[in-house]
């Protein structure tokens, strides 16, 4: 089995797990991305150069690649990519390539923050507040519904890019006056948390949860992070799962805010955090190649790791 991992970024480690299960059984990773110095092409049994997904060639060259390397099934690792594979599923069907992510409608809702807090709340589904209209936020504020501070960032994004925060409603309107299509979020957060949740690609039942409490972040992915035990984050977990159509690994950032948990981002894809889990023994991998060999995952029952264990990401230098 042969599996392309797209834009594979500075995601190494992602890379080397994979390389290390499909190995064992005579397999493949290929690497793709637009940047030749992206650090994660370079550890990959073989690698390629793709162009940019907003380009006119990128679905071309993609399926170019699928051709030659004999490709089974592709995993992307950035947002805006799971939105144009997913539409061109029927492509990829046709040259037997499998697609590791989730359905289409569920990326367009999971990329939108206010669709996604739209769609959680109807799901009565507890998550962070999210408004799109400034005026709405200020009368909740004289109302003592909110108050302050407050995050605006983009209401498509990713990576922690063009967050700000507001602490008094002059910085509100300022930061919120910058540009078009921000959101603003109350800062919900006396702790955060970042659970890692594979949902089988098959049947769509919970799988495993791997939750870590965020001990600090870096570039929008968490740096540092320790492993806990949380019946109420588990809960809230098995009930999203259940009630939404979500499939394959999801990244999930939750806060915790007087007494209370909050979903505030979905990401459809492997997190920065995997590592932590993975290293945990809790492989996503496995479950990963097991689905694409038309196998089903066994139903999750309990954690399946211990708690204390600390994430330290570190820098390290390759030479190409």
């Amino acid at each position: 089995m042969n599996i392309l991992i797209s834009s594979a970024g500075r995601r190494v480690k992602v890379v080397q797990y994979f390389k290390e299960n499909l190995n064992k059984v005579n397999g493949k990773v290929i690497t793709v991305d637009c940047d030749t110095k992206a650090p994660a092409l370079y550890f990959a049994d073989d690698k390629d150069i793709i162009p940019r997904v907003d380009d006119k060639n990128y679905l071309d060259k993609l399926i170019n690649i699928c051709e030659k390397y004999k490709v089974d099934a592709i995993l992307s690792l950035i947002d805006p990519e799971l939105e144009i594979l997913a539409a061109n599923r029927k492509v990829f069907d046709d040259l037997n390539v499998k697609l590791i992510l989730s359905p289409l409608e569920m990326l367009v809702i999971g990329y939108d923050k206010l669709a996604m807090y739209d769609y959680l709340l109807k799901k009565d589904i507890p998550c962070v507040p999210t408004f799109n209209n400034i005026e709405i936020v200020e009368e909740k504020i004289k109302q003592n519904l909110l108050d302050f501070p407050f995050i605006i960032k983009p209401q498509k994004g990713s990576a922690s890019i063009g967050i700000e925060l507001a602490n008094n409603v002059e910085e509100l309107k300022t930061i919120f006056a910058k540009e078009d299509n921000l959101i603003i979020q109350p800062f919900y957060k006396d702790k955060e948390f970042g659970i890692d949740v594979y949902i089988d690609l098959l049947d769509g039942h919970l799988v495993d949860i791997f939750i870590k409490e965020k001990i600090s972040m870096r570039s929008g992915e968490t740096d540092k992070s320790i492993a806990i035990h949380n019946s109420k984050i588990t809960s809230l977990i098995k009930d999203f799962v259940i009630k939404t159509n979500f499939k394959g690994q999801i990244d999930i950032d939750c806060f915790e805010y007087k007494g209370n948990y909050y979903i505030s981002e979905i990401n459809p894809r492997f997190g920065g955090g995997y590592p932590h889990a993975h290293e945990a023994e809790v492989n996503f991998v496995e479950y990963i190649i097991r689905n694409l060999n038309d196998r089903v995952n066994k139903k999750y029952t309990s954690y399946n790791y211990e708690v204390g264990s600390i994430m330290m990401k570190y820098d390290d230098v390759k030479l190409i």
